[in-house]
C-alpha cells in the first residue's frame, strides 16, 4: 500500500505566544480569616473514578440545557459480529463500576469508534462514527463470513456494505437508525464531528487518483489524509443515481469542503479527534496527530488554519495528541496520548493548566488517555488501558 505525503515540514514561526498563567496566589477575601490560601491558577481535584470499562474509547458530553454523557466501548475482532456499544450514563456518580442508564441503546452498531452531536432535521441528533472493517468490506463474496487477504489485495473493492465503514444518525435516546451513510473514497476512517446545520465531518485516509502528466489514461492511487464534509440530499436533485460512491445514502459530500493532507496550517496528518463548535466563532477543531498539533480550522467554503497548540509553552510539546473538544466559554482541551496528560487552554489560545494534577481514586496516574469531554468546569478522561473514566473538577 502506498501512502503519499507530503515530506518537507518547513519550521514554522511560533507566531501567537502562549501566556503562561501563575500557579498559586495567596490572598484574603473579606468573609474568611486570615492568611488562608486560595488557588490562583484554578486547578483540578479528582472527584470520581469509574472502574470495569472494559474497552473504553470515547466520551460525549452534549452541551448546554440537558446535557447527556454518553460512553463508547469497543473490545475490538476479527468477525462480522459487533465489537462495540454506546450507553448514556449519569454524569455525576461517585467512584466505582458505573451501569448505563436503562432504555438507551443503539442499534446496528458494528465497530463503533467515535460519536458526536449535531443537528437533525427534527432536534439534536447523536453521530456515531462505526469503522467498520476495511479487510472484510472487500471480503471475497464465495466467503463472506472472513477476510481473504488474497483477494482484498487483488480486488481492492468493497463487495460487503454491512462491513464497510458508516455514520450512523440516533436520537438522543439511542434507538433504530434514523439514517447512515459511507463514502467508498475513505479507506480508513479516524474522527467525525458534527454542526448545527446537520452537516457532518469525517477524517481519515481517503483514496486518491492522480493523473500520469503524460498520459492522462493513466491514473494512480494514493492514499492521502483528508477531513470531509458531508450534507443531507442529494447534491443535484432530481439527478439520478446519486454519488455512486456513497450508494443507498440520502446523503452527499460537499466538494466545496476539503482539508487536505500537508505540513502547513489548514493541512492534517492523521487527523483523529474532530470537534465542531460556535464558541470563539464557528469553527472545527482537529487533534492532528501526525504533526503533534491542535488545530482550528476554518469552518467556510475555503478551509485555512487559524492556529495551532504545540504544547511548548507549557513545558511539553504534543505527543500523538488523540482528541480535542472546547467547552461553552471557549476553553480547549487535548488529549495527549503519548504524554498521558489532558491539558487545557483559553480561547485566545494561551496555556492555561493540566487537568490530571491529581491521582484518581485508585492512586494511579494516567496511562492512556484517548478521549476527553469537558463542560464548564467539569471534565471526563476515558484512559483505555486502565479501563477508567476519571472525572475531574476545575477548583473555583
Amino acid at each position: 500500500m502506498m501512502r503519499a505525503f507530503r515530506r518537507s515540514w518547513p519550521v514554522l514561526g511560533l507566531g501567537l505566544m502562549f501566556l503562561i498563567h501563575g500557579c498559586g496566589s495567596r490572598f484574603d477575601l473579606p468573609t474568611e480569616s486570615k492568611n488562608r490560601a486560595i488557588p490562583g491558577d484554578g486547578s483540578y481535584q479528582m472527584i470520581a473514578t469509574w472502574s470495569g470499562l472494559n474497552g473504553i474509547r470515547d466520551i460525549l458530553l452534549t452541551q448546554g440545557a440537558g446535557t447527556q454523557l454518553f460512553l463508547l466501548f469497543n473490545t475490538g475482532g476479527t468477525d462480522l459480529q459487533p465489537r462495540g456499544t454506546v450507553g448514556a450514563y449519569a454524569r455525576k456518580l461517585a467512584t466505582g463500576v458505573p451501569a448505563p442508564i436503562p432504555g438507551v441503546a443503539f442499534s446496528t452498531l458494528f465497530s463503533p469508534i467515535a460519536l458526536t452531536s449535531g443537528s437533525g432535521a427534527t432536534g439534536s441528533r447523536i453521530f456515531v462514527l462505526d469503522q467498520g472493517d476495511s479487510c472484510l468490506a472487500r471480503t471475497n463474496p464465495a466467503t463472506p463470513s472472513t477476510c481473504d487477504p488474497s483477494f482484498t489485495a487483488l480486488g481492492r473493492r468493497v463487495t460487503n456494505l454491512s462491513a464497510t465503514w458508516r455514520v450512523r444518525e440516533y436520537g438522543l435516546l439511542g434507538g433504530d437508525t434514523i439514517s447512515t451513510f459511507t463514502d467508498t473514497t475513505f479507506a480508513q476512517v479516524t474522527g467525525v464531528a458534527a454542526d448545527d446545520q446537520g452537516r457532518v465531518y469525517v477524517g481519515g485516509s481517503a483514496i486518491i487518483f492522480v493523473l500520469d502528466p503524460n498520459d492522462a489514461r493513466i491514473r494512480t492511487r494514493l492514499f492521502q489524509y483528508r477531513v470531509y464534509r458531508y450534507a443531507r440530499g442529494p447534491r443535484y436533485p432530481g439527478v439520478v443515481p446519486n454519488d455512486t460512491n456513497m450508494p443507498g445514502a440520502a446523503w452527499h459530500r460537499d466538494t466545496t469542503y476539503v482539508v487536505e493532507e500537508g505540513s502547513g496550517l489548514g493541512t492534517v496528518v492523521d487527523p483523529r479527534g474532530l470537534y465542531w463548535t460556535r464558541s470563539g466563532g464557528e469553527a472545527l477543531y482537529a487533534s492532528d496527530y501526525g504533526k503533534n498539533w491542535i488545530q482550528k480550522l476554518s469552518d467556510q467554503t475555503t478551509s485555512t488554519g487559524f492556529y495551532f497548540l504545540d504544547g511548548g509553552f507549557s513545558g511539553t510539546p504534543f505527543n500523538g495528541p488523540s482528541d480535542v473538544v472546547v467547552d461553552t466559554d471557549g476553553f480547549i482541551y487535548t488529549c495527549d496520548n503519548g504524554n498521558a496528560r489532558v491539558v487545557r487552554y483559553g480561547p485566545s489560545p494561551s496555556y492555561e493548566q493540566i487537568v490530571n494534577v491529581e491521582l484518581d481514586a485508585d492512586g494511579q496516574a494516567l496511562a492512556d488517555p484517548v478521549a476527553v469531554a469537558a463542560d464548564d468546569s467539569l471534565v471526563y478522561v476515558a484512559d483505555r488501558a486502565q479501563s477508567k473514566v476519571i472525572r475531574y473538577q476545575r477548583r473555583k
